[in-house]
């Protein structure tokens, strides 16, 4: 680290202003926020709300304790509307919140510092807009690449750096011309969630209401085969699809890595457009079995040994009724069923994934469907390039923003 960054108190967020007028004022957080919260005995914890803080300046939401877990008195802080906390250690992730009102009194751990917000100097919404745009997360990440990369970002170390902060009545400005362009950002993510949505009530019309025959998976995908591990020691390079290719809700051909392998993958273990790819193993029991397929060949696609690939037999079933209904609650609970779990990871092997039950329609139904989904693909497509060109629009004017430009 060099020394202009070896005090997190001398790293300025480039805020420069290109072209003509000031450029805005900077001042340490310290200036704008106050602690404000006294540590307090949490003595009966079974009857508090708990409140995390997700990353990418997601909102602070209630954290759910899992089945089994039973919290322990532990000394933390009362939380309360308007007031602005943070994870010291996700900081560097961006994980910075206003309480929502509905958090009210819940309660936190000592690892999330609580501050008072000084409206007579900063809006909470310019805050949040700023910390959004990643610039202070830049800094915070920079700092602790100098100590270590799970560095805890302390009260007095955040306190320290700097943001651009410009009048009241322009910070109102700033925020509507950025309010206006992430609603129009909202708007085609809505969208998206809709047309998800329309495949499941064509799926729901279609099917649901009439009796169809049930056949075992086996004979709808009758070769199954398990990925390839990548070897550290390996010679062939190659690019390995990961899990999220396959457990987002439709096939990522972006979500790979770079892996590589004593001998060149053979083809039964690359990516083809007659595969449904399933996970085989997970730490979270509802991915497990969750599946996707690419639509086309991808010769230079390895999948690893997370994942089965069963070939379909594209007579009897096509590809987008087989994925939606792999989804649909009767399967699910089928493969969810057959999960075992090993150090913690749940895993379902090929002979299970071959015995799940499929009600099977006849093939020109699921043809309707699939020119359904095939229409409906196409609308999204358009969308998601409507939201990219969204996002950098936005981007570009949280960069003039906070340098001063807009």
């Amino acid at each position: 680290m060099t020394d202009s960054m070896s005090e997190p108190s001398k790293m300025k967020v480039n805020m420069s202003r290109n072209g003509d007028g000031e450029k805005p004022r900077m001042v340490k957080l310290g200036e704008l926020l106050t602690l404000d919260a006294e540590p307090e005995r949490i003595d009966n914890p079974a009857d508090e709300t708990f409140v995390t803080v997700r990353t990418k300046c997601g909102g602070a939401v209630e954290r759910v304790i899992k089945d089994g877990k039973i919290p322990v008195a532990f000394t933390g802080y009362r939380i309360h509307e308007g007031q602005l906390i943070y994870s010291r250690i996700d900081a560097r992730n961006n994980a910075f919140a206003i309480v929502p009102s509905e958090l009210d009194g819940a309660v936190v751990s000592k690892d999330f510092p609580v501050f008072r917000v000084d409206d007579r100097k900063v809006l909470k919404s310019y805050l949040m807009h700023f910390f959004r745009s990643g610039r202070l997360q830049y800094a915070i990440q920079q700092y602790s690449k100098g100590i270590t990369n799970r560095q805890r970002i302390k009260e007095e170390v955040l306190l320290s750096f700097s943001i651009p902060l410009p009048s009241l009545e322009e910070q109102r400005r700033i925020v509507a011309v950025l309010d206006r362009a992430d609603a129009i950002r909202a708007k085609h993510r809505q969208i998206l969630v809709d047309l998800d949505e329309l495949k499941q009530s064509f799926f729901d019309e279609m099917f649901l209401s009439d009796d169809f025959p049930i056949v075992e998976s086996g004979d709808l995908m009758p070769v199954m085969r398990n990925g390839l591990s990548p070897s550290k020691s390996g010679t062939v390079s190659a690019r390995v699809l990961t899990l999220s290719a396959i457990t987002q809700g439709k096939f990522d051909v972006s979500a790979v890595k770079e892996g590589t392998f004593d001998t060149e993958p053979p083809a039964d273990k690359r990516v083809t457009g007659q595969d449904f790819m399933m996970c085989r193993g997970n730490g979270n029991k509802s991915l497990v079995g969750v599946g996707a397929y690419s639509n086309k060949d991808c010769p230079d696609l390895v999948f690893p040994d997370t994942i089965i690939a069963g070939r379909v037999n594209t007579d009897k079933i096509l590809l987008p009724y087989l994925e939606i209904v792999w989804h649909s609650g009767s399967v699910r609970s089928q493969i969810e069923r057959s999960a075992r779990t090993t150090n913690g990871t749940y895993k379902v092997n090929q002979q299970a994934l071959s015995q799940i039950n499929i009600p099977l329609p006849p093939i020109e139904l699921q043809k309707e469907f699939a020119r359904r989904v095939e229409a409906i693909a196409a609308v999204r497509a358009k969308v998601e390039r409507a939201l990219a060109l969204d996002d950098e629009l936005f981007a570009a004017l949280q960069s003039r923003a906070f340098r001063g430009a807009l």
